[in-house]
């Protein structure tokens, strides 16, 4: 099995931010520690909006630093042979046993969707843990635990939207409608639309849309028109 992961954008605070650096510093080594084969960390300003390029780079080299200078990579299993890391892979696996075992007992991963069970178990979850952070029965350091109220700490540049990227983005999709055969576009998109109704496979149809030069929004739309919006379902 090959594995991705990120590291926690819930867990990254606005309180104190050059804090999230160490946060995924150690998340991004945990998930190396696990053997991950591809992983993205996430900046410490994503609090705040879109990381800048400056944060952007130091998770890069956050990465970069565990690959080159811990050695941790050169090894298959670093943490191999630990009673304790075997004991929480253990409780891990049978936790998630035991929720596959529910969901099949309640007709399948499309059922629980579909009925809004496994959305609202989601919410249920993030809301008891915020009651806990609340609360203090997990610590959060510079939110619910050493708070320094007086710590003065420095500047975050929020990303600003460029006006002069989102006009050249639409100059380049007027671009392409006047280039691409439309006809064909508008085919692509009818048989993709009929598709999801049908109920078939769509993966071929959404291909032959992009063959034809139709873009992702336009791909969307006929998901919409097909299946509806969708809504949160609740219970």
């Amino acid at each position: 099995m090959r594995c991705h992961v990120q590291t926690s954008g819930v867990s990254l605070t606005r309180e104190e931010p050059m804090n999230n650096v160490i946060r995924a510093a150690y998340q991004a080594l945990a998930a190396v520690l696990g053997g991950v084969q591809s992983l993205h960390v996430d900046s410490y300003d994503e609090a705040y909006s879109v990381p800048s390029e400056e944060a952007s780079i130091l998770s890069l080299r956050t990465q970069q630093i565990i690959e080159a200078e811990t050695q941790v990579t050169q090894v298959v299993d670093p943490l191999g042979g630990s009673f304790y890391v075997e004991a929480l892979t253990d409780d891990i696996e049978r936790r998630i046993l035991d929720e596959v075992d529910e969901i099949e007992r309640m007709g399948g991963i499309v059922e629980v969707v579909s009925s809004g069970w496994l959305r609202n178990k989601v919410v249920r979850h993030i809301e008891r843990e915020q009651r806990m952070i609340t609360d203090g029965e997990i610590k959060v350091v510079g939110r619910n635990y050493y708070r320094a109220s007086d710590l003065k700490m420095p500047e975050v540049s929020v990303h600003e939207y460029d006006e002069d990227i989102a006009r050249q983005m639409r100059d380049k999709l007027a671009r392409l409608r006047q280039r691409r055969d439309n006809e064909k576009a508008s085919r692509c998109l009818e048989a993709l639309k009929e598709a999801c109704k049908r109920g078939d496979n769509v993966t071929q149809y959404t291909l032959e849309c992009a063959r034809a030069d139709v873009t992702e929004g336009e791909m969307r739309r006929a998901f919409v028109e097909a299946f509806g919006a969708w809504k949160p379902p609740t219970l």
